[in-house]
């Protein structure tokens, strides 16, 4: 079975859309500024992760992991300023087209759910047609209350189940986790 879709396989990701620029990240993106947010308490424990304390060395080479093909690293930029805000990480099972979504916004000054809300509708229109992924899934710890309003009323994603006691937080506490998901014939 062939697709009429274009294989861009490995190509980066390059999305300007409502004043912000989605594109892959590279080495030279670690800033002091990105390492000091994918640091922080608040980021590691809204992606349920114990303490990373990357170093620059380590967060550069950590972008080189992500091969544009099965796993994405993408950056999310001011266009204004060339500022990076955040990040969205993609996993892709190929085989069936399914993507799992992670996001994270850390520049304080940019509130989440603003961020985006702004970018999220380009990001899946490019992975559906440029891509060829038939649906998108986040996993959203529910205490994660911030992230929680990124995906709630959000009319590309839908709340397709409520997983109890399904992961264990860094500190033991056996939490719940929501999955959203967006398909792209919807």
């Amino acid at each position: 079975m062939t697709s009429n879709t274009p294989n861009l396989a490995g190509i980066p990701i390059y999305i300007e859309t409502n004043g912000y620029l989605l594109r892959s990240l590279t080495p030279n993106d670690v800033t002091p500024d990105f390492l000091r947010w994918m640091n922080s308490q608040d980021m590691m424990e809204g992606l349920n992760l114990p303490p990373l304390n990357f170093t620059h060395q380590q967060l550069a080479e950590y972008t080189k992991q992500f091969d544009n093909h099965r796993n994405y690293f993408i950056g999310i930029f001011d266009k204004k300023n060339n500022l990076l805000v955040g990040f969205y990480t993609i996993d892709v099972n190929l085989n069936h087209k399914v993507g799992h979504i992670t996001a994270g916004v850390g520049a304080p000054e940019y509130p989440g759910k603003t961020v985006l809300w702004a970018t999220i509708d380009a990001l899946l229109d490019h992975f559906y047609l440029y891509r060829d992924l038939h649906k998108m899934v986040a996993r959203i710890l529910a205490k994660n209350k911030r992230m929680l309003f990124c995906f709630v009323k959000n009319p590309r994603f839908n709340l397709e189940a409520v997983l109890k006691e399904e992961c264990l937080a860094p500190d033991g506490e056996r939490v719940d986790i929501l999955i959203f998901a967006s398909l792209r014939h919807k």
